[in-house]
């Protein structure tokens, strides 16, 4: 009996196994992607909205340039300008301005350009009788200090005659300019097939802005084109009642 007692404490005890642990499950994590990538990826669209905007802009920039201009195709700024040379001085009528200033008479010519200097040296509500007085080609007294400056000039080389001769288009048509030089309307010229010579008196060295409208009775949209010894410049389908403008370098003579 002891014996058995001593075998049956020889059987060791055996434990009841544990149940295995469940293992928590592991969800797989994204990417994260860098910060520096992830900011140019908010940029983005942003950037695309700026772009759009931007582009927005200057389609509308470019409606309203051609809604000023009249949308007349002159894409070149070169072609606004011309030069006024020696080359271009006309003597004959140059002399004969000396003759006419000291007689105290007046051409054409000669009265538009005293009546834009009177306009810019002279008081506003004297203007009218001397516009008067020199369509009449008159020399009054409140005109004679500019007429004598003008006399002094052409005998010093200072100022002169200049012809501007306008150049037929290939496809011209009926229609008329007006021409304002330094805001003194010269006339209405007529577009057409024929080469013909516009006179003004100028101040060597000066700049004189030319402003180009198309008449309202032009059909279509014009063409004024006009040459020196220098050069040309045009004004390419001028619609009627718009304007463009040029600038005239008179250069230096003396």
């Amino acid at each position: 009996m002891q014996n058995q007692h001593q075998d049956m404490s020889a059987v060791p005890h055996r434990r009841t196994p544990a149940p295995p642990r469940k293992r928590p499950s592991v969800v797989p994590r994204r990417r994260r992607r860098p910060v520096s990538q992830r900011r140019e990826i908010l940029w983005l669209p942003y950037a695309i909205r700026a772009g759009l905007s931007l582009g927005v802009l200057a389609l509308i920039a470019v409606i309203v340039t051609l809604l000023l201009n009249g949308g007349f195709d002159d894409p070149n700024p070169q072609s606004k300008t011309i030069q006024l040379t020696g080359q271009d001085v006309d003597p004959e009528i140059t002399n004969q301005a000396k003759t006419l200033l000291r007689q105290n008479q007046l051409n054409q010519p000669l009265a538009l350009y005293l009546w834009g200097q009177a306009q810019r040296k002279l008081p506003l509500e004297a203007l009218p009788v001397i516009r008067n007085a020199l369509g009449r080609g008159q020399v009054t007294a409140p005109v004679a200090p500019l007429a004598k400056e003008l006399s002094d000039d052409l005998d010093q080389g200072r100022a002169a005659a200049y012809v501007i001769w306008v150049e037929p288009d290939d496809h011209a048509v009926s229609g008329t300019v007006r021409l304002q030089l330094d805001g003194v309307v010269l006339g209405d010229f007529p577009i057409s097939r024929d080469r013909y010579a516009i006179t003004l008196f100028a101040k060597t060295g000066s700049v004189l802005h030319l402003q180009i409208s198309a008449t309202p009775d032009s059909p279509v949209p014009v063409v004024f084109r006009a040459e020196t010894a220098a050069g040309d410049a045009v004004t390419r389908k001028l619609p009627a009642g718009k304007s463009d403008s040029w600038e005239l370098f008179v250069q230096q003579s003396y």
